[in-house]
């Protein structure tokens, strides 16, 4: 497979976003988001979404110019209409927008209306850890109609509907959690597919209701299960009906999409003070990964390490891209006369 380091990945999305119509703050903005992904060991959040982005550009889908305003707003909420901008720039936008919010007021949320695909949510829930808040981010929905079935159901629904939560700690990195719902993420799906691997038993249904493996039967018609049963169903119903139904998510949508976010912030310092805080949370992570292994499994790690372990890892080895998707990035590159560096880490 090729092998970039994380700048190059970072110049050959920015060439290609630009190409397709995206100012060059916005390019850089979202290259950066799709490779942090990459960097963190989420490739399915990464660079392998930018032929899709670019044709939802071609498609009208998404407009490369807009910019997120706020259609109505308090002290701890607003609501913020994405006008179809590259998700990236809409959550990154409500997501300084709560975290000022929430530092004046002690807690904020908000919802977004009109967002296209805002990539790994937990970029968000870490923006307001850093600013040493309390993170939660959720997703409602995809294009209709959906890619999951509620849990005994038989039909799609459901979006993937991740959700995130990040804490922040004293010495120690953010505890963060960030997971779909579903029992695999719909972009994994096309990392398998892209790799020629099969996907773990229990993710997804064939067009027939048959248990599969392979990741094309999901694009032929297949059907996304909830991850742990009944459990996942709860949680990914939590996500649509706060994402969705408490924002109007449709009526400003309409037919085009079901897809609302949900943004929210909560300041420590009520509770207790944020230095307290961030002692007693590294004392309890220590504990717990003090904790002898099971057989089998080498250390007890804490949700978000390793994430941070595979970014320390990328960034010194190198980012490997898989052949076929570097093949699409060329060929969309090709379409836009955008011409691609070699891959070459160092």
């Amino acid at each position: 497979m090729p092998v970039f380091q994380s700048a190059q990945l970072v110049e050959i999305s920015e060439r290609i976003l630009a190409a397709a119509g995206a100012p060059l703050e916005v390019a850089r903005l979202v290259s950066t988001s799709l490779v942090e992904s990459n960097l963190v060991g989420h490739d399915s959040h990464g660079v392998i979404r930018i032929p899709s982005y670019v044709r939802m550009v071609k498609e009208g889908k998404v407009d490369p110019l807009a910019q997120p305003v706020v259609l109505k707003e308090t002290d701890t909420m607003a609501l913020v209409d994405g006008k179809w901008a590259f998700g990236q720039v809409s959550c990154q936008h409500t997501t300084r927008l709560v975290i000022q919010k929430a530092k004046k007021a002690g807690m904020a949320a908000a919802g977004i209306v009109r967002c296209n695909h805002s990539g790994r949510l937990g970029e968000y829930s870490l923006m307001v850890a850093r600013e040493q808040l309390i993170g939660v981010v959720m997703v409602r929905g995809v294009q209709r109609p959906g890619a999951m079935a509620p849990h005994g159901g038989s039909a799609r629904i459901f979006g993937t509907n991740p959700i995130s939560f990040a804490v922040p700690a004293g010495e120690l990195p953010p505890v963060l959690v960030d997971f779909a719902t579903a029992a695999v993420a719909a972009g994994k799906i096309d990392v398998a597919r892209a790799k020629g691997t099969s996907l773990p038993p229990g993710c997804i249904l064939d067009k027939a209701g048959r248990p599969s493996v392979n990741p094309q039967d999901f694009y032929d018609g297949g059907i996304l299960l909830p991850v742990g049963g009944h459990k996942g169903y709860g949680l990914a119903l939590v996500a649509d009906l706060l994402a969705g139904q408490l924002m109007s998510a449709e009526v400003y949508e309409g037919n085009r999409s079901t897809q609302g976010t949900f943004i929210m912030a909560i300041d420590i310092e009520p509770f207790r003070p944020r230095t307290e805080f961030g002692e007693a949370v590294d004392q309890r992570l220590k504990l717990i990964k003090s904790i002898p292994p099971a057989a089998g499994v080498s250390e007890v790690l804490i949700p978000g390490e390793p994430e941070y372990r595979s970014t320390a890892e990328r960034r010194r080895s190198g980012i490997e891209v898989p052949q076929a998707t570097w093949k699409k990035l060329l060929d969309t590159a090709s379409e836009l006369g955008v011409e691609l560096p070699d891959p070459v880490a160092s």
